[in-house]
């Protein structure tokens, strides 16, 4: 389990970042794993929806977003991974962000979220300072649907 090992910045680093999109087992995963989380949102519209993607990292579940006909920002904490994701052209806009820091989004700003192998990492006391709870309080506390 990486989340065990090292912060995600410091184990999603240039090399594991670029082994990330690089090893057919873990595309299979992540790829199986973010249709079935846009499956479970059954997302009815004619025009494509705004979706968050929380841990976006090289962009592979937002691929799925974007062949599903929907736009989407990721954000992750790794800025390798999203250099990966760049690299990649990916559809979709891309910032750095601490998931256990907060985030500030207008209310109503998405129309749906998604989140692959993430959540876990906020369960993690990897720096001075860090607290779990708090971490996930941070996290779970924000309102970004309205």
């Amino acid at each position: 389990r990486p989340e065990l090992q090292a912060p995600p910045e410091s184990y999603y680093g240039e090399e594991e970042a670029k082994k990330y999109t690089e090893r057919n087992r873990i595309i299979k995963i992540q790829t199986e794993m973010a249709e079935r989380c846009v499956q479970l949102l059954e997302l009815q519209s004619d025009e494509g929806l705004l979706l968050l993607d929380i841990g976006c990292g090289s962009g592979l579940s937002g691929d799925i977003i974007t062949e599903e006909g929907h736009y989407w920002f990721g954000m992750d904490i790794s800025k390798d991974m999203m250099r990966v994701a760049i690299d990649r052209e990916v559809e979709g806009e891309l910032f750095e962000c601490d998931i256990g820091q907060g985030f500030n989004f207008l209310p109503g700003k998405f129309d749906a979220a998604i989140s692959v192998s993430v959540i876990q990492w906020l369960c993690n006391v990897d720096k001075t300072g860090h607290n779990a709870w708090r971490r996930l309080l941070k996290f779970f506390g924000n309102d970004f649907f309205g």
